[in-house]
């Protein structure tokens, strides 16, 4: 029995890895000589995470050269992330710190800390200093600054892979009080802060709701936020060793989860698969195997015939080659952190016979 289902785990690990270095070469293929990738310029920089998923494929002469680019083009001496571009605040109102702190990770990985510390130190400037949480867009900070979940978790990782653990656990503090502070669950995740009022519960005219709350019953939601939450408290956990970190990382799984299994019809749910992965490496947990599995299956059914991944169509129904090139490289990142975690996983199956 026990070298049935290892056997069977070695043919997904297989696939899987099949599939991560099919998305690895389509990424190669948009990167020229002098590491400047295709369909640049636009007025939203995608490509944070293109380093970071061909750091952790092997592919450190290629990420080098992208991250080479990046300081040379696409940032300020500071560490502000521009794209090459003035920059617009409409297509980089939710983001904030997002690019910054995802190019510093890959930086990190890379060996550039000259380079994380310049973005870092740019992303640090965004982190309320009372609650621990980033601020939603750079036009609004201080007590009724909005603060949102997902450019908070990345700054959570990357300050905790920088050494940054103070920072870290600011962010672990400010998901403990979103998360404690819920009204509604399972059904709904509400994701927006402030200093000021706490909990944001009421969307003001004219915003987009999945913004503030994550709907658990509805297939049209961004389903990112208890995956990316997860990922991040598993970070925290591992610096930390703190049991706390790991049991709240639990709970924002759970949430992504339970969701409507419609949520498979977005690309939005990609993040689960990071969560279940990093808290199965913590913990030595094999209970989420089945979801791992599941996730892993869902990202080799959606990869097109030439490695890359598009966007939700019902978000992005005609999706330019950079919307592309972002979404393959973040899925990138997310099988290898599903790989990791299967093989992981087969491997104890392994030492058990």
């Amino acid at each position: 029995m026990v070298t049935a289902i290892r056997s069977s785990l070695e043919e997904k690990i297989a696939q899987y890895e099949q599939t991560g270095s099919r998305g690895v070469d389509f990424l190669l293929s948009c990167i020229g000589k002098d590491g400047v990738v295709a369909d640049a310029g636009r007025p939203r920089f995608g490509y944070y995470r293109v380093p970071w998923a061909l750091a952790i494929s092997g592919e450190t002469g290629a990420a080098a050269r992208v991250l080479d680019w990046v300081e040379r083009d696409c940032m300020d001496g500071d560490g502000r992330i521009h794209g090459g571009v003035d920059w617009d605040p409409e297509p980089n109102k939710t983001t904030n710190t997002y690019a910054e702190t995802c190019i510093a990770y890959g930086a990190m990985l890379l060996r550039r800390f000259d380079i994380a510390r310049k973005t870092m130190s740019v992303a640090r400037e965004f982190q309320d200093q009372s609650t621990g949480g980033v601020f939603m867009t750079r036009g609004e900070t201080g007590p009724n600054g909005r603060q949102l979940l997902f450019p908070t978790c990345q700054y959570g990782m990357t300050a905790t892979i920088a050494g940054d653990l103070p920072s870290a656990i600011a962010v672990g503090a400010w998901l403990e009080r979103l998360w404690n502070a819920q009204p509604e669950l399972p059904d709904r995740l509400y994701t927006i802060w402030t200093a000021d009022r706490g909990l944001a519960t009421e969307v003001p005219d004219g915003e987009n709701r999945r913004h503030y709350v994550n709907e658990a019953s509805d297939i049209w939601q961004y389903h990112y936020n208890g995956g990316i939450a997860a990922a991040c408290l598993a970070h925290i956990y591992m610096a930390t060793g703190e049991e706390r970190w790991i049991t709240l990382a639990r709970k924002f799984q759970q949430f992504s989860m339970d969701t409507i299994d419609g949520q498979f019809q977005t690309k939005q749910v990609c993040k689960s698969a990071w969560g279940s992965g990093l808290i199965s490496l913590a913990c030595g947990d094999h209970t989420y195997l089945p979801w791992l599995l599941k996730m892993g299956d869902w990202f080799t059914e959606e990869q097109e015939a030439d490695g890359r991944w598009s966007n939700t169509p019902n978000l992005d129904p005609n999706p330019p080659l950079a919307h592309q090139i972002e979404v393959s490289a973040e899925f990138v990142v997310h099988m290898d952190t599903l790989i990791e975690s299967v093989s992981a996983i087969a491997a104890s199956t392994a030492r058990s016979r």
